[in-house]
């Protein structure tokens, strides 16, 4: 995969979703107030502030976050009989590089809560698991293999390891993962990934051609009814969840996109 083809589309995902697309509208309002569309550029300005603060309150976070959480419920206990899935499938969620104290890689806490998911799972059903993530930059160890270490030092998992150490993207997850499944003669999974991140999962594991079992976990929000004052208060945490749940809804977009043939890649 070229490294300029990622770039770019890390770009137009960052400049699609907030911040960055608040920063964007605030722009064109800045321009509209230089070119004498004074109206149009405060409305646009405005516009940018207001839905940034909406997006930086547990409401507006929650307002997009719910939807995608909810969507899968959580799973109670290991399927059995005919359905019963022949791999767990965990997908990295990102790294910390040469962190403090170490000269290696090592799993963030997206990625960490994942792999416990998986552990626990992989304890209950002795499944072999695969954990999925390529190379986070040229020359690095790919994502999977450092999942596989912590798996099996740190979580003492005793059960096989497939790792999958090539892909880029949720998209390549699910095709990469989905042929070393086939490789051992699988064509159901358990997928353990992040709430919020599974319904784009789910629904690019089944166009690969594996029929998964949701394992959600790494949930943002707890579930606390009613509205409090600091519910309306602005803070980094939920622009950051707002954030991340665009970039669910943006990757369901570009799904929908490609099913319905527009555009070449994943």
């Amino acid at each position: 995969m070229p490294l300029r083809y990622t770039t770019l589309l890390t770009l137009v995902s960052a400049l699609l979703q907030p911040p960055g697309v608040l920063f964007v509208l605030a722009a064109l309002g800045w321009l509209a107030e230089i070119v004498g569309w004074r109206y149009l550029g405060r409305v646009l300005m405005l516009l940018a502030l207001g839905t940034l603060y909406f997006f930086s309150t547990a409401i507006g976070a929650r307002l997009l976050l719910l939807p995608l959480e909810d969507r899968y419920p959580p799973l109670t206990k290991p399927l059995h009989g005919a359905d019963t899935p022949q791999a767990i499938i965990v997908l990295g969620g990102g790294e910390v590089i040469q962190s403090p104290g170490s000269n290696q890689e090592t799993a963030n806490a997206r990625t960490l809560v994942r792999l416990l998911a998986a552990a626990q799972l992989a304890r209950q059903t002795g499944l072999p698991i695969i954990p999925s993530g390529g190379a986070p930059r040229l020359g690095a160890p790919a994502e999977a293999l450092t999942m596989e270490f912590i798996l099996r030092q740190d979580l003492g998992v005793q059960s096989t390891i497939w790792p999958e150490t090539q892909s880029y993207n949720t998209a390549a997850n699910a095709t990469d993962s989905a042929a070393i499944l086939a490789e051992h003669h699988g064509h159901q999974a358990y997928l353990v990934t992040s709430a919020l991140h599974m319904p784009r999962a789910v629904a690019w594991f089944h166009r690969a051609g594996v029929k998964v079992v949701p394992v959600p976990t790494d949930y943002r929000l707890d579930r606390v009814n009613g509205l409090r004052l600091e519910s309306w208060l602005p803070r980094a945490i939920y622009l950051e969840i707002s954030s991340e749940a665009s970039h669910e809804y943006l990757g369901l977009l570009w799904l929908w996109i490609q099913e319905q043939g527009v555009g070449g890649g994943h």
